[in-house]
């Protein structure tokens, strides 16, 4: 019994080691993904950058541009980092599991010798025979067959699991290899993105020098874009605002009165809040939501209730999910737009070059919207991308498929 009890808590500890590697290899996993998608990011804002340059010498585009690729280089090494980290872990672990399945094997291998011994004390057919005999009834003759049947395969059984844990310690060794070669590269990897980050770094440095001393007036113009962008915005909704008055016939309402078709719509693109595609086919976001500190000028504050996705020229816009063209917009200063309603949501598609839509058009997802606009100034091909959940503008990168 004290043996049984031993092998049960022993067959717990491996079982929980086991279970704690199998977590390490999840999440090794789910950073090679978000590592993937940073390093797909990178190579975009390459051939952004290597686009823009041949249309623009500005040199406020090019400083937005390298603070981009640096802030994506930190992450990936941040994300590296982790990765390092978990591969320790998963290091640490494989070589306590190597250690206790040799503390195993040993046990095992001392259980084995006991039985070979108490075998070959018994090991006379003669003795078996005398054994079985020497019964007082045809019960116990019977006990004492099965005790040698249960005994026989006690021992094979005793066998084939030492050859098992002989087979996991190998496979425990090989994988460890691999792991270590794996945090090898990662070392390696890391090093070369650290010396492609310095030298960024010294370049962001001599244009911001550059620039502050060519542009001294760079704040005032980021300011005046911005005021530019809020009255779009407040255009923006405006145009919400009478939807929903002429949706309910009620001047005053700031809430869709939704049909049971629309409550539906509603729900089916609430339940696809991080599973919406992207509105172009590639793009990487440039500028996000909320208030943030400008990327160049860090005492200057901006703000977005949407995000900027830079594509490459003559890129579609496409719609996010199925929905119903609520209104074809342009406004003094920008390029044209389009408000695409999804029940009580709508999403917003704004400087664009051409429009394939009409207002009232029923659409599904993915269904192309219009060609995003290309600035020939800067060379630069940007969407402004909104979704309000009625008159509230939420954060579209939560929304869309990472």
């Amino acid at each position: 019994m004290r043996l049984l009890s031993k092998s049960i808590i022993y067959f717990l500890f491996l079982s929980a080691i086991q279970l704690n590697a199998q977590d390490y290899q999840a999440r090794q996993k789910k950073l090679e993904a978000q590592k993937f998608i940073l390093k797909k990011e990178i190579s975009q804002i390459n051939v952004l950058i290597a686009d823009s340059k041949k249309r623009s010498k500005n040199l406020a585009n090019d400083l937005e541009d390298l603070q981009l690729k640096i802030s994506v280089r930190d992450k990936l090494i941040n994300i590296n980092n982790s990765q390092l980290n978990n591969l320790t872990s998963i290091i640490n672990n494989q070589n306590e599991k190597i250690t206790d399945l040799g503390i195993d094997l040993i046990n095992l291998k001392s259980e084995y010798e006991h039985i070979i011994y108490n075998s070959y004390k018994k090991r006379s057919t003669q003795m078996k025979l005398m054994f079985l005999f020497a019964s007082e009834n045809v019960n116990q003759a019977f006990k004492r067959f099965q005790y040698f049947k249960q005994y026989s395969k006690y021992r094979k059984k005793q066998a084939d699991r030492i050859a098992q844990v002989q087979s996991e310690i190998e496979d425990t060794v090989d994988s460890l290899v691999i792991r270590k070669n794996q945090k090898q590269k990662i070392i390696e990897e890391n090093q070369d993105i650290k010396e492609s980050l310095s030298k960024e770094k010294k370049q962001q440095d001599d244009l911001f020098d550059t620039l502050i001393k060519n542009q001294k007036n760079y704040a005032a113009q980021i300011n005046e874009k911005e005021k530019q962008t809020k009255l779009i915005d407040n255009e923006i909704e405006k145009l919400i605002r009478l939807a929903i008055a002429a949706s309910n016939k009620n001047k005053n309402s700031t809430n869709f009165a939704l049909t049971p078709e629309g409550r539906i719509v509603s729900s089916n693109f609430q339940a696809n809040r991080g599973r919406l595609p992207w509105p172009v086919k590639e793009g990487v976001i440039v500028r996000r939501f909320g208030t943030q500190l400008h990327p160049v000028v860090r005492t200057t504050t901006i703000n977005s209730n949407g995000i900027s996705i830079a594509t490459s020229p003559n890129s579609i816009a496409y719609s996010v999910f199925d929905g119903e063209v609520l209104s074809v917009y342009g406004f003094s200063g920008s390029n044209p737009g389009v408000l695409v309603r999804h029940g009580k949501y709508i999403s917003n598609y704004q400087n664009l070059s051409t429009i394939f839509v009409k207002k009232g058009d029923k659409i599904n997802a993915n269904d192309e919207i219009g060609i995003v606009f290309t600035n020939e100034s800067n060379g630069k091909t940007i969407l402004k991308f909104n979704i309000f959940n009625e008159l509230k503008p939420e954060n579209p990168a939560i929304w869309l498929d990472n």
